[in-house]
């Protein structure tokens, strides 16, 4: 053999022997830790610093119990992949605190009644394979619990675990409530013919209770009243609570001087309160004519200098209302459903991540300047917005001039100016039907930005920060017509001056080329 060709098979020979060693070496460290690369815009695949600060301070030790069948059909087993993924990074952060088991249940009916009682069912999916339709049975969730085995155990379970993208936000507020002692609580004012919010994935962090208020010689505050009790029952025998937070949701009545007195000590004592509540709203049971609220909210809120306006504000940024005319079923714009988007946004941690929020009949809400408190906007519309007052027409089909051109608020909140101050948050948001599942529904941002709020004064985890990744919507931002303009110029203008470049570059190339 040729010297040549012997030193050819020795390099190569080498060159092979590097490079395996190199491979090696790759799957070793791999296999000691796990790397991630999250390119998604939200980052729904990376632990948050929220979820990291919660899994390092547990109070208690968590088992997780993860209940997932064998043969699972192919839309899941990527979702399989992806929790698996997820429950490791959990466990990296978490470290002994957190125990992760993995069961592969069989469909016998000893297992499906035991996994009911944990609140885990078998679930079913209609499958098609290779032409053919088959119905799958089997399980896809997992039970939470904390001090397992001992007296004071508390345990919840995720019957299906959902979508990747909201799977961190249910398992982190799951952990959360169960590894601490006592849930806060979050009370609804009721009495004053109040809207009924029912949102249930509050109760995974929360004790929700409706309460109301009672004041009688020494003995005055909030009460859960039992099976219907009115406050006018003995005071002595009601069960008063003192809530984290006090949620106003659009009461229609008004509050006597003593409720407006109870909830301001509440307030100066540290209590956090939101209320949600408009000035006019319309008749909906008739053509839409707007009618006065009837509430005394603002004797309580003009000395956090805020107050709710007698209008209602409408915007060109704004949703779409369908109804019927005549025969037909007519969608357009609706100027009174306001949009408001982030650029319009206040900087405050229960609006991180929200892109858009909905609120249909809102009023504008005033700030004037206080001794003692600071009165910030929350929410603005755009500047192409206005209002109107008095009597008139909410009709879709209504003629809307928008010549004020100025940004409303309508939505504020009140903190005191002494840092040492032992007061709470009020806040203030011009409408109550923005949370209503109707309108939930059409704008499921407007539910994430409620939660956040409430988890934004009611506990010391930034769970807003997780339940955001979700994102569900991104709007376009409006542009003006100069600027319109000018994007289409440069559109059809860039690229016949980018085929030119080309060319003269081509020629004088060519021309190059030839001379030498």
């Amino acid at each position: 053999m040729k010297p040549k060709i012997k030193n050819l098979l020795n390099s190569s020979l080498s060159s092979v022997l590097i490079f395996l060693a190199f491979l090696i070496a790759i799957n070793f460290l791999a296999s000691q830790r796990s790397f991630y690369l999250d390119l998604t815009d939200d980052k729904i695949y990376t632990t948050s610093e929220a979820t990291k600060d919660i899994l390092k301070n547990l109070d208690k030790k968590v088992s997780v119990n993860l209940y997932i069948s064998k043969d699972l059909p192919v839309d899941l087993l990527n979702a399989k992949t992806q929790v698996v993924d997820l429950m490791n990074q959990y466990q990296d952060v978490a470290g002994a605190k957190l125990k992760i088991t993995y069961f592969e249940p069989e469909n016998t009916r000893e297992k499906i009644t035991e996994l009911a009682e944990k609140g885990i069912p078998q679930i079913q999916f209609n499958i098609m394979e290779k032409d053919k339709f088959e119905i799958w049975q089997g399980f896809f969730g997992m039970e939470i619990v904390a001090d397992e085995g001992k007296e004071n155990e508390k345990k919840e379970a995720l019957p299906i675990i959902g979508p990747i993208n909201s799977l961190e936000y249910d398992f982190i507020s799951v952990v959360y409530s169960v590894s601490k002692e006592e849930k806060e609580v979050v009370a609804f004012l009721q009495g004053h013919n109040e809207k009924q919010i029912q949102i249930t994935s509050l109760e995974k962090s929360y004790e929700i209770v409706n309460v109301e208020i009672a004041s009688e010689e020494e003995l005055q505050g909030f009460f859960i009243p039992e099976n219907g009790a009115a406050a006018e029952e003995n005071v002595a025998e009601k069960e008063f609570i003192i809530p984290k937070t006090l949620i106003v949701a659009g009461p229609t009545m008004m509050l006597s001087e003593a409720e407006i007195f109870i909830i301001d000590e509440y307030l100066q004592n540290g209590g956090n309160v939101i209320i949600l509540s408009e000035a006019v709203n319309p008749n909906l049971m008739g053509n839409l004519e707007a009618e006065p609220v009837e509430n005394n909210l603002n004797e309580l809120t003009k000395k956090y200098g805020l107050e709710i306006d007698f209008n209602l504000v409408y915007d060109k940024s704004n949703s779409i209302i369908s109804y019927q005319q005549g025969f037909f079923s007519v969608s357009r714009e609706y100027p009174f459903w306001v949009k408001t988007i982030k650029e319009n946004f206040g900087d405050h941690s229960s609006l991180f991540n929200v892109q858009a929020i909905m609120f249909p009949w809102v009023s504008s809400i005033s700030i004037s300047e206080n001794e003692n408190y600071i009165a910030s906007p929350l929410i603005s519309t755009t500047k192409d917005a206005d209002f109107v007052s008095g009597s008139f027409n909410l009709m879709p089909d209504a003629t809307f001039f928008f010549a004020d051109k100025a940004q409303k608020v309508i939505a504020a909140f009140s903190e005191p100016k002494d840092e040492n101050s032992s007061s709470g948050l009020l806040f203030v948001i011009g409408d109550s039907d923005f949370i209503s599942p109707n309108f939930i529904e059409q704008a499921p941002d407007n539910e994430v930005f409620f939660l956040n709020l409430i988890d934004s004064i009611s506990n010391s985890a930034n769970l807003g920060s997780i339940r955001s990744k979700n994102i569900i919507e991104r709007p376009l931002k409006d542009i003006n017509e100069a600027e319109k303009n000018r994007w289409k110029f440069i559109s059809i203008f860039a690229s016949a001056i980018l085929i030119n470049i080309y060319g003269v570059w081509r020629i004088m190339k060519r021309k190059k080329r030839s001379r030498t």
